[in-house]
């Protein structure tokens, strides 16, 4: 018996051939199985004396009775369980051999199908049914590639619609901040936890960003203050807009002014090279003027341009410069 056999008559007969096949072993097995409990039943009910059991003919001993009365042979309840027993056992490796037989025979030859026929068979449901689908017909594959995508799309729609509901709240909190006295909106949602009333006060008290709409800079800037019906407003938007289209340029700035902290560092050193070296050349400076503070060379000035006064010079010597220098200023004259 074939797999193709099989599919077929499991599908006409809404059940597999083998399962028939052991409703009818089950069946007899029952049937057994009720004849030795009635047999049992019976063997227990007839007295021990009729099926042949007796006490050994000794005086000296007395048979153990029931409360009728009536005499107890317990070798007779263990002799009748143990031939029940034996006689089930070979009723039913009876029936198991003689039905091994019988199920090859039915699977042999009742629940056969030709082979030549199994291409010509057609059951009542085939009727009407188009074994050919069309081309563009959903095909297992497709659906379970359709499937997937409808469930990344209900993922990916939650996700939004909680990432909506997320900037809603914050949309709404920041119209609180900068509404000094607005009302404060309701951001709860419907399923959502609701916020403590006490931390929305304190948020709302410590962030007061009103004064971005409502001082008088604001108004002047025309920053979200009414101020006429022709008024052209600039809103905030516009000019984080301008200040956000000019950090490119100051990226570019930056990257331009990175390789130079490394040179930056090497005119530090140098800078402080030459700072010990000023150090050193004012400490001279210092020791040479002390020096001729208490030798009396250095006269009364400021210590940008001391004035070195020498020896002293006697009068004669000062008459006689004198006299030297009438006599050059009376060449001079003549010769003009």
């Amino acid at each position: 018996m074939t797999d193709a056999t099989t599919s077929l008559l499991t599908e006409h007969f809404s059940y597999t051939p083998l399962s028939l096949i052991d409703d009818i072993i089950n069946s007899i097995n029952n049937l057994i199985y009720q004849a030795i409990s009635s047999l049992e039943t019976g063997l227990l009910n007839t007295p021990p004396e009729r099926l042949g059991f007796a006490h050994a003919a000794n005086e000296s001993t007395i048979p153990d009775t029931d409360e009728d009365g009536n005499v107890i042979y317990p070798e007779a309840q263990l002799e009748i369980e143990n031939g029940l027993h034996q006689l089930e056992t070979l009723l039913e490796a009876t029936v198991d051999r003689t039905f091994d037989k019988f199920e090859l025979f039915v699977l042999r030859n009742t629940f056969k199908v030709p082979e030549d026929l199994m291409g010509w068979i057609r059951l009542k449901h085939y009727e009407n049914i188009d074994l050919h689908p069309p081309e563009d017909a959903p095909t297992p594959d497709t659906i379970a590639a359709q499937r997937k995508k409808l469930l990344e799309t209900k993922k990916l729609n939650r996700a939004l619609k909680q990432e909506s509901a997320q900037n809603e709240a914050i949309i709404a909190q920041l119209r609180q901040i900068l509404s000094a006295n607005g009302p404060k909106p309701d951001t709860t949602k419907a399923g959502d936890e609701a916020a403590p009333s006490t931390t929305t006060a304190n948020t709302t008290k410590d962030l007061d960003l009103s004064f971005l709409t409502s001082s008088a800079a604001a108004r002047q800037l025309r920053v979200g203050a009414v101020a006429g019906s022709n008024t052209q407003h600039t809103p905030i938007t516009t000019n984080t807009t301008f200040i956000l289209s000019q950090l490119p340029a100051l990226q570019a700035l930056i990257k331009e002014l990175r390789p130079k902290l490394a040179t930056l560092q090497q005119s530090e050193d140098k800078m402080e090279v030459d700072s010990k070296a000023d150090a050193r050349r004012e400490y001279i400076e210092s020791r040479v003027r002390l020096h001729l503070e208490r030798s009396g060379q250095l006269a009364a000035g400021n210590e940008v341009n001391p004035v070195l006064t020498g020896r002293r010079i006697d009068v004669a010597e000062a008459q006689a410069l004198e006299s030297v220098m009438g006599l050059l200023a009376e060449g001079q004259n003549k010769s003009a």
